[in-house]
């Protein structure tokens, strides 16, 4: 699900009121209006679209972070989200039992100067291959940057694992990071991991990394 800043700090603010008791903290903290604003819009869209899979009523549903920083639900264990942001848009990915990353960028950025940080040898060889160049080069490099964005997402650790060092195809003899802790073990390692990447209408690239319990997505 997405939808830009503007809209949900505008729902956000029209309801009136405190802010939910689990964001004052985090509100205080925070002087810049804009910040203020998407961090209003960010909570509102994340309550109501796990409101709406748990048939939960949205106000009722505290949030908090790890110790990494990654955002979770106390009271929905079985539901996994991430949240990415770009410019004005906001994009949220949920997944049922299982672990979800979401990351989002806007195009024209010259992602050329990152390759050597962010490819393994065979990410760069399979562009030679193809012989992308230029703006097409720059277009498949944001497309593979932002699916290991969302990886990393999925996994919580951040990018504590250097981009350049695991790949996300089968193939990549960089391989990929294991998940951590428990999840590496029990009923989610026989899932199955899938990622896919949107393209929407304005041209931000929005890419999605899931690791789901015994399906593919």
């Amino acid at each position: 699900m997405y939808g830009t800043v503007e809209d949900w700090a505008r729902a956000a603010e029209s309801r009136g009121g405190p802010p939910h008791p689990g964001d004052a903290a985090r509100l205080r903290a925070l002087r810049d209006d804009r910040l203020r604003r998407r961090f209003l819009a960010s909570r509102l869209l994340l309550r109501t679209t796990l409101g709406a899979l748990a048939g939960r009523d949205p106000d009722r549903i505290p949030l908090a972070r790890t110790g990494l920083g990654r955002p979770y639900a106390p009271g929905l264990p079985d539901l996994d989200f991430s949240l990415s942001h770009t410019g004005s848009l906001l994009a949220v990915a949920v997944v049922r039992g299982g672990r979800v990353g979401v990351d989002a960028e806007r195009p024209g950025r010259p992602m050329s100067v990152l390759e050597h940080r962010m490819c393994t040898p065979h990410e760069r060889a399979g562009l030679d291959a193809r012989g992308l160049r230029g703006t097409a080069r720059d277009a498949e490099l944001l497309r593979l940057w932002t699916l290991k964005e969302a990886y990393a997402k999925a996994l919580g650790t951040g990018l504590r694992h250097p981009p350049r060092t695991f790949g996300l195809d089968p193939a990549d003899p960089a391989g990929r990071p294991s998940l951590p802790g428990a999840l590496s073990t029990g009923a989610l390692s026989t899932g199955a991991l899938s990622t896919a990447t949107h393209t929407l209408p304005e041209g931000t690239v929005v890419s999605v990394v899931a690791f789901e319990q015994g399906s593919s997505r």
